[in-house]
């Protein structure tokens, strides 16, 4: 893959289970289908909204083949590797890149840490293995990736960029390097982190509204300020609704309301109960995206 074509709107979709906690590939590939029509630039799975910490390596595997079956137009496809081991994580990257995943989204480790040095032979060994791009999914607190590591980082020649949550950082990442992209995950910050730098976001925002997130993100590149502003307007009201713990739960009835069935969360995470439901209506309601 041509890693120059990775910008933009790229949503991380959620996975959708039946009543037995099974992976539903159908509601997937409707997910796939809905987001891809929606002009999105590329897709992301098995992240955190995707539920990546929780899905096995076959899981994984089968979500891929599906997206990459219906990805017709060949847009980038990133397949997301939470692990706590290297061996792990490389056994992770290798099964996602045979099934059609053409980038990694790749976490630091999250139960144990790891040093400075750690981390960065940590990627070095997934990088020499797999020989894709990587971007490094920088969201373990207790493990994060400062910039003088990132540095670091993109001296290996297949971790291209970032995916940067916290947005005080955003900035200082895209300071570093003007190869390296800079991936914002500020759901309520995209704006201002496309003007700080950022070369587009991988948030769920992407995948709750892709049709407004790709609207603000060409009128970023357009320079109309004021629908980027309006949109930004809007987009807070939907991250008001869903950005609560536990998240992919919250995402996921958020689609719900919105007309995407996606099933629930798996356990242990609980289905949102009716006081929060119903202040999800009301910050849909407006954002002018659902009827009153």
């Amino acid at each position: 893959m041509n890693h120059q074509n990775l910008e933009g709107v790229v949503p991380p979709l959620v996975t959708p289970f039946d009543e037995k906690e099974n992976l539903d590939l159908k509601a997937f590939a409707q997910e796939v289908d809905f987001l891809l029509a929606e002009n999105v630039h590329g897709i992301s799975i098995g992240g955190s909204t995707g539920e990546g910490a929780v899905l096995s390596h076959a899981e994984l595997q089968e979500l891929v083949l599906v997206a990459a079956e219906r990805n017709v137009d060949n847009r980038p496809i990133l397949g997301g590797v939470i692990s706590n081991s290297t061996r792990d994580a490389v056994e992770t990257a290798l099964l996602l890149r045979k099934a059609g995943a053409t980038a990694l989204l790749v976490t630091p480790t999250v139960y144990h840490g790891a040093t400075e040095k750690g981390n960065i032979r940590f990627f070095r060994d997934i990088a020499k293995e797999v020989e894709i791009p990587i971007v490094v999914y920088n969201v373990i607190p207790t493990n994060p990736i400062e910039p003088r590591i990132m540095r670091r980082l993109c001296e290996i020649e297949q971790v291209i960029g970032v995916k940067q949550v916290d947005p005080g950082k955003v900035a200082a990442m895209v300071a570093l390097d003007s190869h390296m992209k800079v991936f914002s995950a500020c759901d309520d910050m995209l704006y201002p982190t496309y003007v700080a730098g950022a070369c587009g976001s991988i948030s769920a925002m992407n995948t709750a509204v892709p049709g407004l997130c790709v609207r603000q993100w060409q009128a970023y590149l357009d320079g109309d300020q004021s629908t980027a502003m309006h949109i930004h307007q809007q987009l807070y009201r939907v991250f008001q609704a869903y950005f609560h713990q536990p998240f992919p739960g919250k995402i996921k009835e958020l689609l719900q309301l919105l007309g995407r069935d996606v099933g629930k969360a798996r356990m242990p995470i609980m289905p949102s109960d009716t006081v929060e439901i119903e202040t999800m209506k009301s910050l849909l309601r407006k954002a002018g995206l659902i009827e009153a």
